[in-house]
Parts: structure tokens; C-alpha cells; sequence
């Protein structure tokens, strides 16, 4: 049976502006330039050895200018950049289609019955996102081209934050195999796990921006948390499912993001 999981996001971004850059704003990093390969899937596929970049396809609920796209452009920018260093140089985005006119009139509070097949992230007018104070979701567990284009689909209001972005990405990029406590295929949120761990994207402080880890991992934390496969962090439960990846306790590369390529299909 379809799973709809809402993920609320605290509105940290009234009171932390200054965490998040500008879109497109990038450091300049001097380390070795990486080639991932591409895949076509919007999720880092099961069995894959990085790095690896992703695709996604974004609609737009209602009819919306060019412009708006554009604009949109530099979030997801952003979000590629904030994959980039959270993995360390082993996942990014490579492409990114804009469409608009997906699901036109729709409202976020009927997002479990909307089916858009050809999209992995939708975004709603803000004036249709009537789910406050959830500033973003994620839906789980549609057989494909049901929810969206694969098993789940992200959504979001047209000024979604930066922040709730990739928390919602880091929902949407990873698929788990989970054996208990009744959690979708993603990393779980971790708002109830004590202790609290200010600085990963699934808690709610962000800062720096990482993903936790524990156990012997490097730079262990968050070792209390009793998420799905008995691991207590993230890393544990991406490096679970994806035995080929790493993670050294940096959260970050010296690698320049891989560029992202954009395209545009406006309704006139």
C-alpha cells in the first residue's frame, strides 16, 4: 500500500540567514577537478560505486514564466554543490529538466493522490502550499510512474529554502533497504533521536552542513539514534546499502562541483 510520509523542516532559515550562500555561490576550491559518471536515475542506484551524478526531472505545478525557471536554477545549483561536499566528492547532479504545467490547480494537502509520472521533484505555488507549517515532503513508496518517476518524489513550495532542500534531497538520494520500525527507503529524520546532533541535515540546525555518523565511523556521532538495520547514524545507513562509497569525517572536498547542465521546457 502507497506510503506517505510528511518531513516538516523547522524554519531555521528566519533565524540562521546567514548559513545559507546566495545561489550559485561557490568557493573556490583547488582540489583535483573528478568526473563522476552519469546516470539517468534521479537516486544513487543500489550496487553503484562512486562518484556518480544524478538526474532529475522538475515540474512545476502551475504554468509559470521562463524566468521562474531560471530562477530556480541557481536552488538547485546549490543542492548539487551541497551533495558534492556532504559526500565528499561522491555525488552530485549532472542534468536537471524544467517543466511546467504538471498538475495544474493543485493543492500540497492532496499531494498523497496526485499522480505526476514524468517528474521527481514538484513544485507548488506558494499560494497552493496549504500544509504549513510542513515546508516540504517527501512520498515514499509508489510503484513507479505513479508518485512521480521513480518510488518517491519530493515536494515543495516555489520559496522553499536552501535548507529544506537538501534535507528533503537527502531523504530522496539514497535508496535504503530497511528492515524495521516501519521507515520508507531513505534516511529517516531524527528530530526524536537523543542526543541531538545540531549539524546534520536530518536533525535541524544544519551547522556545518553534514550528514551524522557513529560507531567506528570517523568522527562518530549521534551514536544514541535507533534507526532502521540497527545503525544509529546516517553514514551507517548509507554505507549499509552502499558498501563502495565512503566517508572520512570531512563532509566536504576540495573537488570542484561537477558542472550541471539545465534545461528548459516552457508552456507558453
Amino acid at each position: 500500500m502507497p506510503f506517505h510520509r510528511c518531513l516538516a523542516f523547522a524554519a531555521l532559515s528566519l533565524i540562521l540567514p546567514a548559513c545559507a550562500k546566495e545561489p550559485g555561490e561557490e568557493a573556490v576550491k583547488d582540489g583535483p577537478v573528478i568526473v563522476p559518471q552519469v546516470s539517468r536515475s534521479p537516486s544513487v542506484p543500489p550496487g553503484s560505486a562512486p562518484p556518480i551524478s544524478l538526474e532529475w526531472v522538475i515540474g512545476f505545478a502551475e504554468n509559470v514564466p521562463l524566468a521562474e525557471m531560471e530562477a530556480q536554477y541557481g536552488k538547485f545549483l546549490q543542492i548539487s554543490e551541497d551533495l558534492w561536499n556532504l559526500t565528499e566528492g561522491q555525488v552530485c547532479l549532472s542534468r536537471i529538466r524544467f517543466t511546467d504545467e504538471v498538475a495544474p490547480g493543485a493543492l500540497a494537502s492532496d499531494s498523497h493522490m496526485l499522480r505526476v509520472p514524468a517528474v521527481d521533484v514538484l513544485i507548488y505555488a506558494a499560494s497552493q502550499w496549504n500544509v504549513a507549517p510542513i515546508t516540504g515532503e517527501v512520498l515514499f513508496f509508489s510503484p513507479p510512474g505513479s508518485y512521480g518517476r521513480t518510488d518517491r518524489r519530493i515536494d515543495v513550495p516555489a520559496n522553499a529554502h536552501r535548507l529544506t532542500l537538501i534535507h528533503e534531497a537527502s531523504h530522496f538520494a539514497w535508496k535504503l533497504t530497511w528492515s524495521g520500525n516501519n521507515l520508507p527507503p531513505g534516511l529517516d529524520d531524527e528530530y526524536a533521536y537523543a542526543p541531538d546532533d545540531s549539524a546534520c541535515v536530518m536533525d535541524l540546525m544544519y551547522v556545518p552542513l553534514r550528514w551524522c555518523s557513529g560507531g567506528a565511523l570517523p568522527g562518530a556521532n549521534h551514536t544514541a539514534k535507533n534507526g532502521g538495520q540497527g545503525a544509529t547514524s546516517c553514514w551507517e545507513q548509507i554505507l549499509h546499502d552502499y558498501p563502495a562509497f565512503t566517508f572520512s569525517g570531512l563532509s566536504r572536498t576540495a573537488s570542484p562541483t561537477p558542472p550541471l547542465a539545465v534545461e528548459y521546457n516552457d508552456t507558453p
